[in-house]
């Protein structure tokens, strides 16, 4: 409390002194509050007015000149304004400051420089302030107060930025999807591919081309004219002739209902004399390259222009002769590997029976006799039809 009666006291006998002076008595700086007393945190504008001559050029305040003032913030410093020029140049700025310290503040002289019309600098300084800032008043009564409500913003268009993020990747997602359908509408089936024969023949005329047995490449010839004809062998018949030695690929195709002897005669020549080649090094005669080329150009050709079967061939079921006994008498039938009789859509009409049936006037009889007298009685004749047949 002491303290502050004697800034109070220095702060009137400052009032009561003269302000210090410019040495150009012609610019003249003047300060002023809205008011000299606020609450604590409150805002209020400090105006400065200077008058000069006319010619002068005032610099405004330095910026942040007032944050050096204890007890001080400047939260708006506005720009040095020119009010008049004539009569006498007259000079306006504001600043809007506020204050957290409870007391008296006094705000020192405030410092403008300035460029006479004689191009002399100088500087006026403006009057003392004396500012009193109150503490919040706090009622005599104990009652707590109410919890004061949200204070709530009004809402703009970046308070809903995730619903703008979820319809954007929705849009890409959506537009990506509908990208690669249009992709797989546009998108031709794959051709298929062209036939065993076509790709062998295409190879066969690139073969040729490269003139390899010319060139004293036998080994290299024979070896890629191998290759062309196993990788035909197996897209034509499904072998891995590849994989398999000239033997097993003849023993393979020789099984097949589409494949004649002739071709499988040709097909092991073929395969022999390139065997011969690459692995005993053996040298044919010069009119053998080309003409072993060609065989396999005709081997080629003629295979490939047999159809693949549809389905597998099956043997027929071995059949058999077995008597067929009943009311009318004794017939041969055939019948199956396991004693069936065949079904009669494939199998011949039923003969005659060997033994006409007794007369309707005779004893009946045992099916057992019946049956031991008919076959003793046809027994010949059941070997005679079978000799026959």
């Amino acid at each position: 409390m002491t303290s502050r009666l004697l800034l109070f006291v220095c702060l009137l006998v400052s009032q009561l002194l003269p302000a210090q002076q410019s040495t150009n008595d012609g610019v003249l700086a003047r300060a002023k509050l809205a008011t000299n007393s606020i609450e604590i945190g409150d805002q209020i504008w400090l105006q400065v007015n200077i008058s000069a001559p006319p010619g002068t050029t005032v610099t405004g305040l330095q910026e942040g000149f007032l944050n050096t003032i204890d007890g001080i913030e400047a939260l708006e410093e506005k720009a040095l304004n020119t009010v008049a020029e004539t009569p006498e140049l007259l000079l306006e700025q504001r600043f809007l400051i506020t204050s957290f310290d409870t007391g008296y503040i006094a705000i020192n002289p405030l410092p403008y420089v300035f460029r006479a019309a004689d191009g002399q600098l100088d500087t006026s300084y403006t009057n003392d302030l004396l500012l009193h800032v109150n503490a919040i008043p706090v009622g005599d009564d104990n009652d707590l107060r109410p919890i004061k409500p949200i204070i709530e913003e009004p809402l703009n268009w970046l308070d809903f930025w995730p619903l703008y993020l979820l319809v954007a990747l929705g849009s890409v997602g959506y537009a990506l999807y509908l990208n690669r359908q249009r992709r797989q509408r546009q998108a031709p089936p794959p051709p298929p591919p062209p036939p065993a024969d076509v790709i062998a023949l295409r190879e066969l005329d690139a073969l040729e081309e490269k003139n390899l047995w010319q060139q004293d490449k036998t080994k290299e010839y024979y070896s890629e004219l191998t290759r062309i004809l196993r990788e035909y062998l197996e897209g034509r018949f499904n072998v891995q002739a590849m994989e398999m030695t000239t033997r097993q690929i003849t023993s393979a195709l020789g099984q097949r209902t589409d494949f004649g002897q002739s071709q499988g005669k040709e097909l092991s020549q073929l395969l022999q004399l390139s065997d011969l080649v690459k692995f005993a090094q053996a040298r044919p005669a010069v009119e053998l390259h080309a003409e072993g080329l060609n065989r396999v150009r005709t081997f080629v050709e003629e295979t490939g222009k047999i159809p693949e079967p549809d389905e597998e061939v099956l043997a027929p079921a071995p059949t058999g002769l077995a008597l067929d006994v009943n009311e009318e008498g004794i017939a041969l039938i055939k019948v199956d590997a396991a004693g069936k009789p065949l079904d009669e859509a494939t199998s011949p009409p039923r003969p005659a029976p060997l033994v006409p049936p007794a007369p309707a006037t005779a004893p009946e009889e045992s099916g057992s006799k019946r049956v031991r007298e008919s076959s003793s009685q046809t027994g010949d004749e059941l070997t005679r039809n079978e000799e026959e047949e």
